[in-house]
């Protein structure tokens, strides 16, 4: 068995990649798919960075592993837990258990990385290792990488009409240029050392598609915009080619995205007016006569310790309440009682009757043209499976891609007075969705072009299969198999095997509250987090 190179790009979709591609400005991406195979890779639900790359890496859904969004979900709490990790990762990772088999491997920027697990190899941190903290493992490996650049603050609510646009927007984009290069630099120095796995993420897509949707597209643009927009996907298909050509010709390639990418929805819908306009959540009364006083008395910098959804909402009489867990998808809470301290819905046929009324409602709900708002909602048991799947909203619901919900959403929903409204998070023009990518290219892979979708929990069963490992009898996806060499599907049918689970997501994963606070910030300008 050969080794496996897996070059991840955050955000990738075929709706861009492939045309480039075939155009020619592509050309390492487009010779791998000459001669592997490629398709749709199903995200998680959410479509959401810190999920998907959990069910990459564990082969198993949120439910399986425990990470749901960015932020801890809290059942029994009003307030959030605070910040996800790799602390929350409750399941054996595809590192783990080809490290555990003898495998060399090395995991550079591959999120959840933060807190560090040590390997049988080398990690190098991702976008939540709080500033100065140790990124590398082991530690002494920060001395080949140097100035190594985990991450890059984000334009905060850049807009393509601001006068600042390209004062702001190219800085932006040359700091991805670097970021990309010099990832792929380090990345090199690294592959010197023993490896049978590796994988390298790179962030820039998905940071870039935030913002300059349009731009790639298709419309007209800022002619500079447009050349720095191009030099980092050529950096990025230098990168591929790169680290393909070092791999060596007996190694499978693997090429991944966490999720896909599409135009930012066209109005935003604000669930909790919908819940409380069907008696659902209690606003308390005369909340915003009290607000209009806050603002003429209270300085401003003292307004958000009285601009908070508890004086907004009567939790005692409120039996459910939304949160957005990305643009696209959303989490609705059930007050039970028992479970939460003002909880007012009782275990049972009342709780079910609740879920079914709103699960109904929610279905049907549509603007003045008649387009159905959500494409899913179902129970949170019907979404996820596993272990963890009572941390999971009670509802989680989808929406079609022409709508979205917001951040801040209780406090923000409230304040609408109607149910729908511009969609203007942050600046961005694009958003998440499902449809990400795969690509196999190696001495085991049929040279069968585009084939069908598979989800995201089959990549880690595949390289293990690949590498010559039984494959865990928990993890979910299924082998890449119609992608192989049917030879050597004869001669390596797959096994599995009863592997032992981590003993994982019991710390909090944060040195201090000041690193959490820090992080929090960072994936705010993301987008990522409330």
């Amino acid at each position: 068995m050969g080794r496996i190179l897996i070059v991840g790009l955050d955000g990738a979709t075929w709706s861009l990649l492939e045309p480039w591609a075939r155009m020619g400005r592509m050309p390492a991406l487009a010779a791998l798919m000459d001669r592997g195979a490629w398709g749709t890779l199903r995200s998680t639900i959410p479509p959401l960075t810190l999920p998907a790359w959990s069910s990459f890496m564990t082969g198993r859904n949120p439910g399986a592993h425990g990470v749901f969004a960015f932020r801890r979900l809290s059942p029994g709490r009003y307030e959030t837990a605070g910040l996800a990790s790799a602390a929350d990762l409750r399941a054996p990772t595809l590192w783990d258990i080809a490290g555990r088999a003898g495998k060399q491997v090395g995991v550079i920027s591959v999120p959840p990385s933060y807190p560090l697990r040590p390997v049988n190899g080398f990690v190098v941190g991702c976008m939540l290792t709080p500033p100065g903290e140790p990124f590398t493992y082991p530690p002494e490996l920060a001395e080949e990488l140097g100035d190594y650049e985990i991450d890059l603050a984000a334009p905060r609510g850049l807009k393509r009409d601001d006068a600042d646009y390209r004062e702001r927007g190219l800085p932006y984009l040359e700091g991805l240029l670097r970021q990309t290069r010099q990832r792929t630099a380090a990345t090199r120095v690294l592959m010197r050392r023993a490896w049978d796995l590796l994988c390298v993420v790179y962030y820039a897509p998905d940071r870039i598609q935030h913002y300059f949707w349009p731009e790639l597209t298709g419309a007209d643009g800022d002619p500079d915009v447009r050349r720095a927009l191009d030099a980092n996907y050529v950096a990025l298909d230098e990168a591929l080619g790169n680290l393909v050509a070092a791999a060596g010709p007996d190694t499978t390639v693997i090429v991944v995205s966490d999720h896909g990418f599409g135009t930012k929805p066209e109005r935003a819908f604000h669930l909790n007016r919908w819940l409380a306009q069907h008696g659902f959540l209690h606003e308390r009364p005369f909340w915003r006569l009290r607000r209009r006083f806050i603002r003429r008395l209270v300085s401003a910098s003292r307004r958000a310790f009285y601009d908070t959804p508890d004086r907004m909402v009567d939790m005692a009489r409120t039996r459910a309440w939304a949160q957005t867990l990305e643009p696209g998808t959303s989490g609705i809470w059930v007050n039970v009682a028992g479970r939460y301290p003002l909880g007012c819905v009782l275990e049972g046929r009342e709780y079910e009757a609740v879920r079914d009324d709103i699960i109904d409602g929610l279905e049907r709900a549509s603007d003045a043209g008649g387009r159905r708002v959500f494409t899913q909602v179902r129970r949170r048991e019907e979404t996820y499976r596993g272990p963890y799947v009572a941390e999971a909203p009670d509802i989680v619901a989808v929406c079609d891609p022409r709508f979205g919900v917001i951040y801040e959403s209780v406090r923000r929903d409230l304040r609408a007075r109607s149910l729908f409204g511009p969609f203007q998070e942050l600046g961005f023009t694009g958003t998440h969705d499902a449809a990400g990518i795969y690509l196999f290219a190696g001495p085991e892979i049929r040279a069968a072009g585009r084939q069908g979708e598979y989800p995201i929990e089959s990549i880690a069963p595949t390289a293990l299969h690949l590498l010559g490992l039984p494959v865990p009898r928990g993890m979910e996806g299924r082998i890449f198999s119609s992608l192989m060499d049917p030879d050597f599907l004869r001669l390596h049918p797959p096994r599995v095997s009863d592997e032992l689970e981590d003993e994982t997501g019991s710390a909090t994963g944060w040195k201090s509250a000041e690193d959490e606070t820090r992080i929090a910030a960072h994936l705010r300008s993301l987008g990522y987090v409330e």
